[in-house]
This record gives C-alpha cells, structure tokens and sequence, in this order.
C-alpha cells in the first residue's frame, strides 16, 4: 500500500467520516493503487478496496512501526498519525473497484490451487486458507486479510516473502510456518486460485482428477487415508460425499440434531482424516466396543450419536436417517484397507504426560491469551467471517456441553499438545497443554444431558474424573435431552 508524502496529508482533517468524499491521500494512493484501490502493476500493488479496515489499519501500523518492512511504505507510513491511519483504512474498505479479467489458467493448477485452499496440506502440516481466513475467503479482522480476487503475483511474492523470512509480521509466526510448507508450484497454485475468485460471483473450477492433501506427517509411514479423487461415483459415492459435508458442516446439514455452532471437524481435523486429532479412518473398525462412559458395548451408531449429544449439545440423529448412514459411509470409506479391531498409529489423541505443576487454569489464561486468543478470541466465543464460523467458541451456551469428553482435562490437553495452535501442534510444552486446558474447561457451558436434578448426585455418577463439573456453574440451557 503506497500513501501520500507527508506535505500532502497536511491539511487532512484528523478523521473523516463514513459519508465523507475521499481523503486527499487516496489520489497519490491511486497512483499505484488504482483508482480506488482496485490494485495496479500487474500485481506489483495489492487491490485495496473492499479489504478489511481493521487490516488495513493493521498494516499501516506495522509499517509506521517497522513490524512490516518495505522501504516506500515505512517513511510513508510514519508521518501518520493514528485518525489518519483510521479513515484512510475505513475508506478502501468501503471503495468499490471493478476487478481485472480472469487470466486463462491451465485447470489443473487451478484445482490444485482449490484444493490447497478448500483442504489445506496436512502432510506439511499445513492448514486451509479457508480454516483462518472463513469459507468465503473474506478474512477475520484484523490479522487475516480478505484473500478472494487479489492479484496472484502480489499473493506469491507475499507467501515467498514469508518463506524467506522478508515479512514476519504475522501473529505466532503462523504464515511463515505455512508458506514454509509449500513449495514453488503450491505458492503458483494458491495465487492462481485466489486471484480467479470473485466475491459472490461464479467461482465453480473446472474439474479435474487432483489428489487431495495427505495425512500428516508424523502418520507419513502408517496410514494414510484414500484422496478425495478416490470418491467412488454413484449413490455410494454420493452418500460419502454427503457425510464428509455433514462432518465438516454440521450446524447446516444436520441442523436438527445440532444444539451448538460446533463441527465435527473441530475436534477431528483436516475432514477426521488427520492422525493424532482422533482419524475416523481409525475410529471406524473399532467398534462395536463397550465403553464405560455409558456402561454398554456401542456400535459405531451409538457413538456418534452420544458426539451429537455431548458436543453438539444437540439430540441423536435416528440410526436410520440419512444423516447417519451419510457419516457411517464417510467413515468406512476413509478406512479403505485399515485392519478392524486395531489402533493404528495415530489412533485417537496421544497421551500428554502428567505435568510437575497440578494443572492451574490462572497459568493457562496467559497461555490462552498468547497462543489462543488470536483465533478463538479474547472471550473465547469463537470468530466469524461473513456470517460463517470459523473458529469454535470454547465455552458458553454454543460449545461442548459438560458430558463431551473435551471438558475432560486429559483429553482436552492431548488434543491441544498434539494440534493447536492450528499448523503448530507439538509447539507447546506438556505443562503449557495441560494449563490451557485446565483454563477452558474452568469455564461455565451448557449442563450434562445426564443430569439427574443434583449436581452432587450427578457429579458422582458421571464425573469421577479430572473435571471442573460442579465447581464451575452451567450454563442455563431450555433444552431436554435424552442421551442413547
């Protein structure tokens, strides 16, 4: 973002309103820019207009700084003042600027590009540009910008900027670790991709055979699910491809079991395909198997319709309805060739040995507060972007209720050791996982389901277990559940 020299900013008032024309500075700013920052030079300047405001104040910030290097933009930037820097990012964000035509693309870089994107490179380690920046790529204010319709040169040289190590004003070095896993074609195809999207336009790629992102890579000499291209066609296929969008979209394609704002791919990543994040490849041939929990042997029915009761806070999905099959179809599929009755590598979340420190959840709250808090919010309620949840609300009325394994310290800790924060699991210390997790789950959310009208009565029928259930109050909730 290039913005006028100082002398011209003089006579701007200190902050413009909404129904104001254009600040001074947004004409030396369309110089570079185009007229109201639809981007110029092929690339070599990023399309402003329609960016999130709080992004591009963001930015300016940093450069004023010197967080964000680049030589034009940083002498620039520090002779403005803060109200300067707020009505310049206020006005791109509302400009409006025709985009460029779409650049013929081979389509198989295209879908390439799509499936970086859509499903991310967990083989690297590498999460979707769609998990931070939402489904629609209209960015999460103020650290993940809007990426649909940028220029794909401006893209590439970014990604390459932060695999060099020239930009590192990322918030956790969260970028650099991406775009360190992806190599030269990926960073071609991710620019390509995004640059060919139009906000609300038609952004259907043309299909072609592209084999989805592998496993993991501690799972790289085990097992690795089949690619999304191996998707049988028919009424099979069909009912996969149903179940991995309710896994991956619950609230909308099983809204009437759901309870919460949850995902089934919140807790299961990468679609229930990624190792140590409880793979339904590995779930599927382990059951039937008696589980305490509920003092019977469960069929895989069974246990996913106590997930909808429990972390959906929701009701159990008939094991006949559609709902049902469509995820039992996805989880075999995703087993193709996995042994029934075993625990392959990367079953389940690897335990995280007890800590020398009790868990302490004021300890946590500052590890929340840095390694958190940037995608699950300062309130940990989650964020949206263009009315999708991106990241889940860890506690309160729309997370997990108290009988969901995750309100479990262990497991919430094995989790967290193994895969957050997102794309830098394993970068906490064991002390640090078992800290945070104390910290979210002494937090109030919404009653166990098996709620006898006691907490005490309750507690000691269902909670003997590292828990805060009967410390911590619950949140008030209308419904009535009956578990399976």
């Amino acid at each position: 973002m290039l913005i006028a020299p100082v002398g011209i900013l003089a006579g701007v008032a200190a902050a413009i309103p909404a129904s104001a024309a254009p600040p001074p500075a947004a004409a030396t700013c369309a110089a570079c820019h185009g007229e109201n920052g639809g981007g110029g030079g092929g690339g070599t300047f990023p399309r402003l207009a329609g960016q999130l405001a709080a992004y591009l104040a963001r930015q300016l910030h940093d450069f004023k700084s010197g967080a964000r290097a680049n030589r034009i933009m940083q002498p620039l930037a520090a002779g403005l003042s803060d109200d300067q820097i707020t009505a310049l990012a206020q006005y791109y964000s509302r400009a409006q600027a025709p985009y460029p035509s779409r650049q013929k693309v081979n389509p198989a870089t295209l879908a390439h590009g799509e499936s970086l994107v859509r499903l991310g490179k967990w083989s690297a380690e590498v999460p979707a540009c769609a998990t931070c920046h939402g489904p629609k790529l209209a960015g999460l204010a103020p650290d993940f910008p809007m990426l649909a319709g940028q220029y794909a040169d401006y893209i590439a040289g970014q990604i390459n900027a932060f695999r060099r190590g020239g930009r590192r004003s990322d918030p956790l070095n969260l970028m650099q670790h991406v775009a360190r896993g992806l190599d030269d074609a990926d960073v071609k195809a991710v620019a390509a991709y995004l640059a060919w999207l139009r906000p609300g336009g038609d952004n259907q790629v043309p299909k072609v055979k592209v084999a989805s992102p592998a496993a993991r890579r501690v799972a790289a000499k085990g097992f690795q699910p089949p690619p999304e291209s191996a998707i049988p066609g028919g009424p099979d296929g069909e009912m996969i491809r149903f179940g991995e969008q309710v896994f991956t979209d619950t609230g909308h394609y099983a809204k009437a079991y759901t309870g919460n704002v949850l995902n089934c791919s919140n807790c299961h990543l990468d679609r229930g395909r990624l190792a140590n994040s409880a793979p339904m490849w590995a779930a599927f041939g382990r059951y039937p198997r008696y589980r305490k929990k509920n003092d019977k042997v469960n069929t895989l029915a069974d246990r996913i319709q106590g997930c909808f009761v429990f972390s959906m806070n929701g009701k159990p999905p008939p094991a006949d309805s559609k709902v049902m099959v469509a995820l039992e179809s996805y989880f075999h599929w995703l087993a193709t060739g996995v042994p029934v009755n075993t625990d392959p590598p990367g079953t389940g979340y690897p335990d995280v040995p007890k800590p020398a420190r009790a868990p302490d959840p004021a300890r946590g709250a500052q590890v929340f507060k840095t390694h958190c808090a940037l995608c699950h919010g300062a309130d940990g309620q989650g964020r949206t972007s263009a009315g999708a949840v991106v990241f889940p609300p860890l506690w309160g009325p729309q997370s997990f209720n108290w009988g969901a394994g995750m309100h479990r310290i262990p497991t919430a800790a094995a989790f967290i050791k193994a895969n957050m924060p997102l794309g830098l699991g394993g970068t906490l210390t064991d002390q640090q996982a078992w800290d945070v997790a104390a910290f979210v789950d002494h937090h109030p959310r919404p009653q166990d389901p098996r709620f006898t009208g006691s907490v005490k009565e309750t507690k000691q029928k269902y909670h003997q277990h590292m828990g805060y259930y009967g410390q911590v109050p619950s949140t008030p909730t209308k419904k009535e559940i009956t578990p399976p």
